[in-house]
């Protein structure tokens, strides 16, 4: 019997320590429909926590994803008679935010290692500044637009994950 107490207590206690910490291959990860994992160490590194307060408030945490494209608009106008040509430009840049659904992931006695993502919850919100002069517009009136010199290109950034906690969003990480 003391065998197995010896046993059961080794095994114990190397389970406790390698327990501790999130298995070495998670990492903080987010695919593109939203799902992924969030490590404990970059939530807390997030947001200047320490395993306390991140313990004590797992439950309250947050995620999103944010994304910007911006689609560059260019043109010509010309002076009349054909003198003089300017290109002008504008850049439309839109701005995503989606809510990601999250659960925080636990060990078998409780303490949160890091949050399972289980994907965009419907919720977001997204807005469109304008960079530049209006499309097709020329510096004043005597310039006109030159006909078929627009140019349109599109950028899209890679989305940023982001901890929301107390409606503040902290950017995490990146891998």
């Amino acid at each position: 019997m003391l065998k197995w107490i010896v046993v059961l207590a080794a095994l114990a206690a190397g389970g406790v320590s390698i327990g501790l910490t999130a298995p070495a291959w998670a990492s903080t990860q987010l695919h593109e429909d939203g799902t992924g994992w969030v490590t404990g160490a970059d939530a807390m590194a997030a947001l200047g926590w320490d395993e306390a307060t991140l313990q004590a408030n797992a439950a309250s945490l947050e995620f999103v994803a944010e994304s910007e494209s911006v689609t560059a608009i260019s043109w010509e106008c010309a002076r009349p008679g054909g003198s003089e040509v300017l290109v002008q430009r504008t850049d439309l840049v839109v701005t995503e935010t989606r809510g990601i659904v999250s659960a925080p992931g636990a060990l078998w006695w409780g303490r949160v290692v890091g949050f399972r993502l289980e994907g965009f919850d419907g919720r977001g919100a997204s807005s469109a500044v304008p960079e530049g002069p209006a499309p097709q517009s020329c510096p004043d009136p005597s310039w006109t637009p030159v006909p078929e010199s627009t140019r349109t290109v599109e950028e899209k950034g890679e989305p940023v994950l982001a901890v929301v906690h107390d409606g503040v969003q902290h950017p995490v990480p990146a891998g």
